[in-house]
């Protein structure tokens, strides 16, 4: 789905990270990039860079990197993304998680732009450009 009409219904996650759980919602208010990748999946790492430059270019945004794998599988791997992108790991059964942001079938990589609220405002199943990402935050960044 190239984009989503805006919810009513904040998403949120507790997920574990480098220093600990992460839960969204704790998190200040503001416009979110959540993507779900796996270090084997090719068009996962080639847009990580992308991804990397978005938060470095943006720093009103969050962009956060949910791998759908093990710690030890993203450890092994060849892409390792570096702050300000926030790394943190699915749960070991990812499916429910995938279905909340949009993504039923589980394909990678998926990306879902939230707004302050945590509502979904964009989502792209699929490798990102960077055309549809600038699109998508300035569409949820209102």
């Amino acid at each position: 789905m190239a984009g989503a009409a805006p919810s009513d219904t904040p998403l949120d996650f507790e997920l574990g990270g480098e220093d600990g759980f992460v839960r969204l919602s704790a998190q200040p208010p503001q416009v979110s990039v959540v993507n779900f990748w796996r270090s084997d999946c090719p068009p996962c790492v080639r847009e990580m860079p992308l991804l990397e430059q978005t938060a470095r270019h943006h720093p009103q945004i969050r962009v956060v990197a949910v791998a759908v794998q093990q710690r030890s599988e993203t450890a092994a791997g060849p892409l390792h993304p570096t702050p300000p992108v926030l790394l943190l790991h699915a749960p070991s059964t990812p499916w429910g998680l995938l279905s909340r942001f949009g993504n039923p079938s589980g394909a990678l990589p998926h990306t879902v732009v939230l707004d302050r609220e945590r509502r979904p405002c964009a989502r792209r199943t699929g490798e990102l450009d960077e055309a549809w990402l600038e699109a998508a935050l300035r569409r949820c960044d209102r």
